[in-house]
């Protein structure tokens, strides 16, 4: 089969401006730019990497030569969480392939609760929960503490600094007032804590549809009683804190869960049609006091960092960068071929 890149004359790698304080949520671009700029040299293919200043798109129309692809690495400005799918809407408006997922997904993912909505709609298990007002720390009718606090339109869990879980309406209060002093205007939700174990699932797109990768599980050794047993901000960018150091990543085999893994696997892929995701997504899931499984967030495009989930999970299904970036790269093509013979 012929591979649909043997049209491609440029790759075009497409990244934020990043402030000299950025904090390192955001920094990590840089250190999936550099796997992508040496994935696709060892591809063969030419390639530039465009930096896009302020969340501006449109300048990528400059820049893009005929027959390019666009891989996507765009984020959104800090503290401007619903521009992330605005730029891909924006190269969606200049008809460029792009890797990654469409417009709408990213709306939608980014939204966790209107994800929430498309989920439990499709009949797809989600946590009881709901927003909230920072002014009146309520919790939705049907809901019961402890609660886990988060921001809606925020990815990389930011706002989960500290311990976001509360067991009592003056906890709430507290975290709801503190959520609101940082990150002003910003929608908040809650959902019912679930206490059981945590699963993230990557799915890759390949030539016959999504493939999901080998289901990893984050489990907590030791963890101290006052650290949340969760993947929060601190576990993920702070090295050397306690979350980081009682946060461990591990691969359950068809042996110990033959049972449940099938079953993850069902909602996560469940979860990518409802969504209607493209080229590369994760999906985080978490079981219940009776060991049902729970979708908790669905992530289109989420972080390429050799040192994380998705691409452990890439290796560990013997896929190293090249064959990544080549997977995303082809799928974007697929996708840009599609489109055209829709509106064809």
């Amino acid at each position: 089969m012929s591979s649909p890149l043997q049209s491609v004359t440029r790759v075009v790698i497409a990244y934020p401006e990043l402030a000299s304080d950025a904090d390192p949520s955001t920094r990590d671009v840089l250190d999936q730019l550099a796997m992508v700029e040496a994935a696709v040299a060892a591809l063969g293919l030419p390639c530039s990497s465009e930096m896009v200043p302020g969340g501006r798109a449109w300048q990528l129309a400059e820049v893009i030569p005929p027959g390019a692809v666009v891989f996507n690495l765009l984020e959104a400005p800090p503290g401007l969480p619903l521009r992330h799918a605005a730029a891909t809407a924006v190269l969606e408006l200049l008809g460029v392939p792009f890797t990654g997922c469409s417009a709408a997904a990213m709306w939608l993912t980014t939204d966790k609760l209107a994800t929430r909505a498309v989920l439990a709609a499709a009949g797809l298990p989600v946590a009881p929960g709901g927003r909230v007002d920072p002014r009146r720390p309520e919790l939705p009718r049907g809901v019961e503490f402890p609660v886990i606090v988060k921001l809606v339109w925020e990815d990389a869990s930011v706002g989960l600094e500290g311990n976001p879980i509360c067991c009592s309406q003056g906890e709430l209060a507290n975290r709801l007032g503190w959520l609101a002093g940082r990150f002003p205007g910003q929608p908040v939700m809650v959902e019912e804590f679930l206490p059981g174990r945590e699963f993230n699932v990557a799915v890759l797109e390949g030539r016959e549809g999504p493939e999901v990768l080998p289901v990893a599980e984050m489990t907590f050794p030791d963890i101290p009683p006052e650290v949340p047993p969760i993947v929060g901000y601190e576990a993920k960018w702070l090295p050397g804190t306690p979350a980081d150091l009682h946060t461990a990543r591990r691969f359950p085999t068809q042996e110990e869960d033959g049972e449940l893994l099938p079953r993850l696997r069902t909602l996560v892929l469940a979860a990518w049609e409802v969504c209607g995701l493209t080229g590369y997504a994760r999906v985080d899931l978490r079981l219940d006091a009776r060991g049902e499984p729970h979708i908790l967030e669905v992530n289109a495009n989420p972080c390429l960092d050799p040192q994380v989930g998705f691409m452990v999970a890439a290796g560990r299904a013997g896929l190293d960068p090249p064959a990544v970036v080549q997977a995303l790269l082809e799928a974007a093509m697929r996708r840009h071929w599609a489109w055209g013979a829709a509106v064809a």
